[in-house]
Order: structure tokens, then C-alpha cells, then sequence
């Protein structure tokens, strides 16, 4: 038992929001901000085949569906997109709107919906769909709405040192973030199948920069994580 009441679950000043959504998916959760050793509380996970033109309608479906979601919490909403840019900071302060039309150099978006992260020197941008930044802001106003690839790099970026390559599973895509010391290398997302991929993927962004897999420490971490995987880093350490 966890000891909490049904006045505890009531009130939403001592729980925060976390909602993740992906392509194929929607989740929620309620973290508890006073009681520690809480497990997170699932509110809803909603799923779905990821289709072109069909994600926002999707997400809305599933907020409105669970109307628990839109009561007044403290909010924070993780959005993972493979199409996410990052850019030097510096680069994107020197003219108003430089950051949407880099983006859009790049992928085809309207600068209305392109949503930003920034870390300091770092920029990311990325849009998963036409509408769910106006969706988001509407219908969660206050919330603090990341990047899952650029909330990944804020954590790790300050952990370690030297070359370093963090690789993290979900059931049909994994990231792939390379750093050197804190400096931003390479972070992006790709779909995946099967354990050879993983590894392909791996060879070949250490490929792409001029480095071997003996030059950099590998972990490998999340769901589905897959045997073959885990074997051909372990034989490159």
C-alpha cells in the first residue's frame, strides 16, 4: 500500500504531469512531488499505427478521451520526433525567426508549428505534425514542452568524459547520441528491426565522424534492448 488517501490523489498541487508522445503513441503520468519511493501513477496509454496527416487528430482523441489529463497540474510534455535539428544557439539569436527557417531547410513545416528546446548553446528544433504546437498550448498552457532527444542531451552531455555513445531502445526506434566531453556530436533517432541494425547504425555514425568503436565507450540501455546488440559492444570494450 502506498498510504495515500483519496484527498492525496485530489489534489493536484502535490502531483506534476508527465505526458510522452510519440508517433505511434500516447502516455501519461502523475509523479508525486511530496511522498518519496512513489511509483509513477498512469493516468492513460493510448496507441496507435503511426499514419501521415493522422497524429494530431490522434493525440486530441486521446487527451480528450481521459479528461483526468486536463485537470490543473504542474505539466511537463516530452515529445519524441525524429526529425529534430539541432543547431548552435549562437546561430539562431542572430535574427528572429533564424531557427524556423534553418529547420525548414531541412524539413518540410510550417514555422508555425515548429517548436524549439534550448540548452544553453544548444538548439533543437522539431515538428511532429501541422497544429500540435498550437494544440499543446492551448490545451496545456504553462506546461514545459521538451525535446526527448535534446532532454537526453541536457543529462548526458554533463556525465563523463571523452568520447561517449549512448544508444536508447523503445519497441520500434532507438537514439543515438555521440559526445565528446559536453560538446553535441550527433543525436538522432532511427527505426529499427532486428539487433544488426542497432549495430549498422553504430558503425556507421562512428564512420561518419572518422572514428573506430574502439575509440568510444558505449552503453546501451532502454526497452527491447537486443542480445546481439549488447555482445558486439561488449567485444568492442
Amino acid at each position: 500500500m502506498n498510504g495515500l488517501t483519496a484527498a492525496d490523489f485530489a489534489d493536484t498541487g502535490q502531483w506534476r504531469l508527465i505526458v510522452r508522445i510519440y508517433r505511434g503513441g500516447i502516455s501519461a503520468h502523475l509523479e508525486n512531488t511530496l511522498h518519496e519511493g512513489l511509483e509513477p501513477q498512469l493516468l492513460f496509454a493510448s496507441s496507435w499505427e503511426p499514419g501521415e496527416g493522422t497524429l494530431l487528430q490522434n493525440i486530441e482523441n486521446a487527451v480528450y478521451d481521459h479528461p483526468r489529463v486536463l485537470d490543473d497540474f504542474s505539466a511537463c510534455i516530452l515529445v519524441f520526433d525524429r526529425r529534430t535539428a539541432f543547431m548552435p544557439t549562437e546561430l539562431v539569436e542572430e535574427a528572429e525567426g533564424a531557427e524556423e527557417t534553418y529547420y525548414s531547410a531541412l524539413y518540410s513545416a510550417d514555422p508555425a508549428d515548429i517548436l524549439t528546446d534550448t540548452d544553453g548553446d544548444l538548439t533543437a528544433a522539431y515538428s511532429p505534425a501541422p497544429g500540435l504546437k498550437g494544440f499543446l498550448s492551448r490545451t496545456f498552457p504553462g506546461a514545459r514542452v521538451e525535446c526527448n532527444l535534446m532532454n537526453q542531451v541536457r543529462r548526458l552531455r554533463r556525465e563523463g568524459t571523452g568520447l561517449r555513445l549512448f544508444v536508447t531502445m523503445r519497441p520500434d526506434e532507438a537514439d543515438f547520441i555521440l559526445l565528446d566531453g559536453e560538446n553535441l556530436i550527433s543525436a538522432s533517432t532511427r527505426a529499427w528491426l532486428a539487433g544488426p541494425d542497432i549495430v549498422y547504425y553504430a558503425l556507421n555514425l562512428a564512420d561518419a565522424y572518422g572514428y573506430t568503436m574502439s575509440d568510444i565507450s558505449v552503453k546501451i540501455a532502454g526497452e527491447n534492448v537486443p542480445e546481439v546488440g549488447v555482445e558486439f559492444f561488449n567485444r568492442q570494450l
